[in-house]
């Protein structure tokens, strides 16, 4: 039985349609609203497969993200420790937030590289030895 699959896929349409006019993203919950089997079925096979396909391997919130067949639309599933679902989204962007860098992420790299780097430095054969 059909109960949320229409009203999602057309939250769906006008989240795009102002994504591509305003650059507004939207994020819809799938799992927070009550969606049947066949509402799931219906939604998957309307959005289609796309090919890209990204990974998340953490021990403790794997992820994965996957591009559907209408380009900026994204279906991404967040798993437990236990790899059971945990949180499943539609996304519509041009790149899922939640895969890309974070900023924390980001300044502990660069205190990594600076380490790295700087270790390379004082083990490189000097210029004229």
């Amino acid at each position: 039985m059909l109960m949320n699959a229409i009203p999602i896929l057309t939250e769906v349409l006008e989240a795009l349609k102002e994504f591509y006019e305003s650059g507004k993203e939207h994020v819809i919950y799938v799992n927070k609203l009550p969606i049947t089997p066949e509402d799931r079925e219906l939604i998957l096979d309307v959005l289609g497969k796309g090919a890209v396909k990204i990974t998340y391997s953490s021990k403790s919130q794997p992820a994965e993200w996957k591009e559907t067949g209408i380009y900026g639309v994204w279906i991404g599933v967040i798993y437990d420790r236990d790899n059971k679902p945990a949180l499943e989204t539609i996304e519509i962007t041009d790149f899922p937030k939640l895969a890309a860098a974070q900023r924390e992420d980001i300044k502990g790299s660069i205190t990594l590289l600076e380490e790295k780097l700087k270790e390379v430095r004082e083990h490189a054969p000097r210029e004229g030895a």
